[in-house]
């Protein structure tokens, strides 16, 4: 048997919402869905095209709290938010208890707000200390009235401006539409001039998200614990900001795979999935414990015409799987094989099946 760490991320593999978008939308009036958009992909651009030294993927986290906060979210609040509006991926509670029964180490990896990452962890049975998160305490600031009107004015000029396009054969600021950079200017001077001149600014050197290097980091951290190595893992991400997580994995020999990815996550991991159900994490976590990488290799290769792939799993095992996968629509594929635009096409299509076009379009 190969000894196996499942490390997931939060939104996408485990929940259904992306909660920062979903704050924006109920908290910040008729703008808030535009505004989130365009500070989306003003991260995307800063992250994936750009790689401005210093910025993380996932800042987006930060960026937006200044006005979540001038329209009155508090720590209570928001925990109550993510209580309420948390939405598990179809399948994962018994999916994950499953893979708690079976004693391997389960660590969730989140950008998102602790808030959220401990609501979804406790429902699927992560231990607090195993949830690695962005970590916020909103009570610790005050918007004075005057911030409040100057964030006012900049959420509805952010929201007003034109829509950021990234192209994505983009990989650099003159490759992108004379309008798109325009507006990323002006969103450079917001975000990194005038807001950090503001009182409220402190906060964006408090908060630091979770995502890109930090990912990796809170992974290499998470084998601390339990003395096991990269080639131990299987890590499950679907988004820019698993990107770096899924590098330090393939670089160790572990098991990196795309749950429903986005065009980033689809890239950067070996393996690529696209299922309606959380199921098929634990079928691939139990087929590497059983035979190791070449398990999971030799089953993504048997999809070709001619191929076929025995499954003989403990008895046990093999039927609280098969029971779990039941009604399952599932597409496995190795990332970089022949098939690679028809695993992007369908990880893509389930992406926003399940979580919405809205959110499935959020880098």
């Amino acid at each position: 048997m190969h000894p196996v760490q499942v490390v997931t991320d939060c939104e996408g593999p485990l929940a259904l919402n992306d909660n920062a978008f979903e704050l924006c939308r109920d908290f910040l009036g008729p703008g808030g869905v535009r505004f989130f958009r365009q500070v989306s992909r003003f991260d995307d651009f800063l992250g994936g095209v750009l790689k401005k030294p210093g910025y993380r993927n996932g800042d987006t986290l930060k960026l937006i709290l200044p006005f979540l906060l001038a329209r009155g979210l508090t720590q209570e609040k928001l925990a109550d938010y993510c209580r309420q509006t948390m939405k598990l991926v179809p399948g994962a509670k018994s999916c994950y208890r499953f893979l708690h029964s079976q004693n391997l180490p389960l660590f969730e990896i989140s950008t998102s707000y602790r808030p959220f990452a401990e609501a979804v962890g406790r429902k699927l049975g992560f231990a607090p200390e195993r949830i690695f998160a962005t970590e916020v305490d909103l009570n610790r600031y005050r918007v004075s009235e005057g911030e409040a009107a100057r964030l006012e004015e900049l959420l509805l000029e952010i929201a007003r401006a034109e829509e950021i396009e990234l192209p994505p054969e983009a990989r650099a600021e003159e490759d992108l539409p004379p309008a798109t950079r325009a507006v990323i200017r002006r969103l450079d001077e917001i975000f990194f001039q005038e807001i950090p001149a503001l009182p409220i600014g402190r906060l964006y050197q408090d908060v630091q998200p979770v995502g890109g290097e930090e990912k990796a980091e809170a992974l290499r951290r998470s084998l601390a614990v339990t003395g096991l190595k990269m080639a131990d893992v299987v890590y499950v991400g679907d988004s820019i900001t698993d990107v770096e997580a899924f590098r330090a994995v393939r670089a160790g020999g572990g098991v990196s795979i795309s749950f429903n990815g986005n065009h980033y996550a689809v890239a950067a991991a070996e393996f690529v999935v696209a299922a309606d159900s959380a199921w098929p994490v634990a079928l691939l976590a139990a087929i590497f414990s059983r035979w190791g990488k070449a398990g999971l290799l030799e089953l993504a290769e048997s999809t070709r015409a001619g191929h076929q792939k025995i499954i003989a799993l403990p008895e046990l095992i093999l039927e609280a799987i098969v029971t779990g996968m039941q009604g399952v629509t599932f597409n496995y594929y190795l990332s970089g094989s022949s098939k690679k635009d028809r695993a992007l096409a369908d990880s893509l299509a389930m992406r926003a099946r399940l979580r919405g076009e809205e959110v499935a379009t959020l880098g």
